[in-house]
């Protein structure tokens, strides 16, 4: 019996010729192939797009074949469970058993790799992508792609059209809502201004923790110690769950639809403290602590190009907690966490409360 699929709304193949003297077929009208064959025959697929992830490709796959076994993909050399894992980064076996299913070479394959590393969103939360990319990849009758530079953590807007990234929740998988809105939100210029600071802070300090690039002279700190911020915003360091500080953020309504917070208590930071602002994928989650961040480290902003808000002192709360708390070995690892990004954001002073209007 063939499998049934939610309506598709993610990036789709367009229709694609699978061979001489066969008939040209889209994901609308192919029947999925059995269990049996869908993932030992050939894959006829169009070849990954520009800057296309192989996660992407593969999402292309499962809406034309169904998902795949518990064993996995035919191509795959780990389980599934452990594969969906490194969908993004295969071994060379893996490529090459890959390339023989797409009819392509594992060399073309290997540039749409993604190897992980601290500059790259959690695999889980790479669903960041750009209306208006998706939208020239249907009027030009290509499959709409996740591009990899969209998986990068201080990645909030596209590199080509300059659009803010919008978010793709995870529960519909590959499937995308890209209802052809307009691409560019509705915003005045001092709120293209903001985003504008945003994405070139982002920039740099993504330039200065894994390329070359000097930190600027007038910006407070260095790039660790901004790191170190960011990790302090968007983190629970308290042993109780609660709300990250990033959510005392008071955001005014013109941009809601590009910067807003996580409103929902957290469980404590656990294992590398790096590994928090990897998984958040939401651009406009990243934005939102990306803009307290900037906003202590670049001196003299003007005041509309500053949070609405930033409460005295928004770790306040965190810090008398551990001045009260009594210590205990449970603990400790947390302790010596805090008190390390603590001392690390020292170059930062925090600005009086404001309240919203």
């Amino acid at each position: 019996m063939s499998r049934k699929h939610p309506p598709s709304t993610a990036p789709v193949d367009r229709p694609t010729s699978i061979g001489r003297g066969r008939a040209r077929t889209t994901e609308h009208n192919i029947e999925p192939l059995p269990e049996s064959r869908a993932f030992t025959d050939r894959w006829w697929l169009a070849a990954p797009g520009h800057d296309e992830s192989l996660r992407s490709l593969v999402e292309r796959a499962d809406r034309l074949y169904g998902k795949p076994p518990p064993e996995g993909y035919a191509w795959q050399s780990r389980p599934y469970g452990e594969g969906a894992q490194h969908l993004d980064a295969p071994t060379s076996r893996e490529l090459a058993r890959l390339a023989h299913m797409l009819g392509t070479s594992p060399r073309h394959l290997r540039t749409h790799c993604l190897e992980d590393g601290p500059h790259l969103l959690e695999v889980s939360e790479r669903r960041a992508y750009c209306p208006q990319c998706l939208q020239e990849d249907s009027a030009a009758g290509r499959p709409r792609i996740f591009r990899r530079a969209w998986a990068r953590v201080l990645i909030v807007s596209c590199s080509e059209h300059g659009t803010p990234l919008q978010w793709a929740e995870p529960r519909l998988a590959a499937e995308v809502n890209f209802a052809l809105g307009p691409s560019q939100p509705e915003l005045a210029e001092e709120d293209w201004e903001v985003l504008r600071l945003i994405d070139t802070f982002a920039h740099t300090l993504e330039a200065c923790l894994w390329g070359n690039a000097t930190w600027p002279a007038e910006w407070r700190g260095n790039p660790h110690a901004a790191r170190a911020l960011l990790i302090r915003c968007l983190s629970n360091l308290s042993s109780r769950r609660a709300a990250p500080p990033v959510a005392q953020l008071w955001v005014r309504s013109s941009l809601i639809p590009v910067i807003s917070v996580p409103l929902r208590n957290v469980p404590p930071l656990h294992g590398v403290p790096w590994k928090v602002v990897q998984r958040v994928g939401r651009p406009a989650w990243r934005r939102a602590a990306l803009w307290l961040v900037a906003a202590q480290v670049i001196p003299e902003l003007p005041e509309w190009c500053r949070p609405e808000t930033i409460p005295t002192a928004y770790f306040a709360e965190t810090d008398e907690w551990w001045g009260n708390f009594r210590p205990s070995p449970h603990t400790q690892k947390l302790r010596q966490v805090y008190s390390s990004l603590r001392r690390l954001c020292a170059p930062f002073p925090i600005d009086q409360a404001q309240s919203p209007p």
